[in-house]
């Protein structure tokens, strides 16, 4: 199944309530496949996207600036760190060649703050390119944060990503150690 398959026919239109749709798919207008249009959200670093943003609220901005009072009931972070470059800002213009350990620390405290913003019994949806993140979600599963719904690995079935789609279950910590899911140990390295 193709990611975007798998994001209109699949994933949106099970969404009822506020969504969060953390970096636009340009000329991809989502909002029309939730049950709510008018609870759907995009936020996006691009100040120039004109299309694939919600027309009902839209944010210009990094998503980890975002603050935790800020609560929805699905929140999706698909792609976000593919083709060489994440989230850029002041505070990080990271590509995947300058360091693992970065990018790990990126991936970790995007998910920690989904996490702190996301509701009980709602869901985190997360399409990275690389199966290296599935150790976060093995810890996610295992720790009982959240209830795994659908997951499939990259390259499994045509599937570009690497997708996990949870349902929240407790407000308990994320607290997933600083490993380089590339395969090496690192300390903290405090970006965030």
């Amino acid at each position: 199944m193709q990611d975007k398959e798998f994001i209109k026919k699949e994933y949106l239109p099970k969404l009822e309530g506020k969504v969060l749709y953390v970096g636009v798919l340009q000329n991809y207008d989502l909002h029309p496949f939730v049950k709510t249009p008018e609870l759907f959200e995009t936020i996006d670093l691009d100040p120039n996207i004109s299309k694939g943003i919600s027309p009902y609220n839209h944010h210009v901005g990094d998503f980890l600036d975002f603050k935790n009072e800020y609560k929805y009931d699905h929140i999706s972070m698909h792609g976000l760190w593919g083709n060489g470059f994440v989230f850029k800002n002041t505070k990080v213009w990271e590509s995947r060649k300058e360091g693992s350990h970065k990018l790990t620390q990126i991936i970790i405290n995007s998910i920690n703050k989904a996490h702190n913003m996301l509701n009980v019994g709602g869901t985190l949806q997360i399409g990275p390119n690389t199966n290296n993140v599935n150790q976060i979600y093995d810890y996610m599963i295992n720790k009982n944060l959240y209830k795994s719904l659908f997951r499939i690995n990259r390259d499994e079935n045509s599937c570009a990503n690497c997708i996990f789609w949870g349902e929240k279950l407790n407000n308990n910590e994320f607290n997933y150690t600083n490993k380089d899911i590339w395969g090496k140990t690192i300390e903290t390295i405090g970006l965030f």
